[in-house]
């Protein structure tokens, strides 16, 4: 089958704006024909990556796979003006040149890692007749609201106009494919057919994310990493929090992987309670080397904050630490607790529950050697049976299949 796949985010770009580049790659290991159609490289730090400059298109290939680049408005900084004209930027860029150059696809699949991605969908629909399955990646204008950059009466205006572009490209969709179970119960609850939604959970780049050990000095205080985006939906503050309220010989050294505009805030307050020195903030690390990176550390953690949208939210981080073996503690609502639990890879906390925090950061200092390796094969095995590519990509697969048979009979 030939795809014309539109996302905003795409190799070389790391992080969650990795995931378009892991679909792509799996479908064409499943035999179809793919052609990608994204933004020039700026996630995560919003500026362009060396090499690439803006234009107005840009053709190259990226593992053997053809690649156009269309015109974005970088930034990933605080700013919420400036945030929403990168989406508004990339969603006028792909409903005009990208919508067009996707219309000898069979099928087009757009990765909506924004609402506004879905829009060139609608576009490819209306003027090039092309059905689309829209892959949902982030629940919008949920997210956006939860993230606090827009409030008040912007707040309102912004979540009236996004529900009502999100619902035009659910309505024009021939297939929705969700990554959670909540986040479908969600659309449901929404007026999309239920018939219409999948689950297609992602998976890790297995390529990049899978076991690999680390030799540790003996006696080598306990480490729990942090890797990701440092922002305010994460909630990182109960992190902090927690390592105040457990004794300075039982904490272990909290290692924070990634950037994001949090972190200065994060810092301030690890000061204010006595923690800075417990605390190492080590950047953003190449994609490549993030399983090695991983088994750096004794365990991992996840944390959102408790808010509704979080529920049906699945951070893309779970599968590769899942992947990679590692121990996991957890500190979120919803999906994300569910599948950890069922993982049975570490301890899962109430979100924003400093104290009950602090106890799985004392089972962790606690834990032997065994008892850490037993949680990480855990998780490898949940992910091997539950969340591999092979799982995920068939339900992808089966939903191309059916807009397919759609459009062409």
């Amino acid at each position: 089958m030939k795809i014309g796949v539109i996302t905003q985010w795409y190799d070389p770009e790391s992080g969650s704006a990795a995931i378009p580049g892991s679909i792509v790659r799996a479908l064409a290991a499943h035999g179809h024909d793919l052609e990608v159609v994204t933004g020039f490289p700026n996630y995560p730090l919003g500026r362009l990556y060396d090499g690439y400059r803006m234009r107005l298109l840009q053709r190259d290939r990226v593992d053997g796979i053809p690649v156009s680049r269309i015109p974005v408005f970088p930034s990933h900084d605080g700013s919420g003006a400036r945030r929403a004209l990168t989406y508004l930027a990339f969603m006028l860029s792909a409903s005009t040149m990208g919508a067009f150059l996707v219309r000898r696809a069979e099928v087009v699949l757009v990765v909506a890692t924004s609402g506004t991605v879905s829009f060139s969908g609608v576009i490819a629909r209306l003027l090039w007749r092309r059905r689309y399955v829209l892959y949902i990646q982030d629940l919008w204008p949920d997210s956006v609201l939860a993230s606090g950059m827009v409030r008040g009466l912007p707040a309102r205006i912004a979540e009236r106009l996004l529900h009502a572009l999100c619902n035009v490209g659910y309505r024009h969709a021939t297939r929705i494919v969700v990554i959670s179970p909540g986040m479908r119960d969600v659309l449901i609850s929404r007026g999309v057919p239920a018939e219409k939604v999948t689950v297609a959970a992602n998976w890790a780049d297995e390529a990049v994310f899978r076991p690999v050990t680390v030799e540790r000095a003996p006696g080598e205080r306990r480490s729990l990493m942090y890797a990701g985006n440092i922002g305010d939906v994460q909630g990182l503050e109960v992190l902090v929090e927690a390592l105040a309220q457990v004794p300075a010989g039982k904490r272990p050294l909290v290692r924070l992987v990634g950037s994001g505009f949090a972190e200065q805030r994060l810092r301030a307050l690890a000061t204010e309670l006595g923690v800075a020195e417990d605390l190492r903030w080590e950047g953003v690390k190449p994609f490549a080397e993030m399983a090695g990176v991983l088994a750096t550390a004794d365990a991992q953690i996840i944390t959102l904050r408790d808010l509704p949208v979080f529920r049906a939210t699945m951070p893309s981080k779970t599968q590769g630490i899942l992947a990679c073996g590692r121990p996991l503690i957890v500190s979120a609502p919803g999906d994300v607790a569910a599948l950890a639990r069922a993982a049975g890879a570490g301890p899962v906390v109430p979100p924003a529950d400093a104290r009950a925090l602090a106890d799985a950061l004392r089972w962790l200092s606690d834990a032997t050697d065994d008892e850490l390796a037993r949680c990480g094969a855990a998780g490898r095995a949940y992910y091997d049976e539950h969340l591999s590519t092979s799982v995920g990509v068939a339900a992808l697969d089966e939903a191309l299949l059916a807009t397919y048979e759609v459009a062409h009979g």
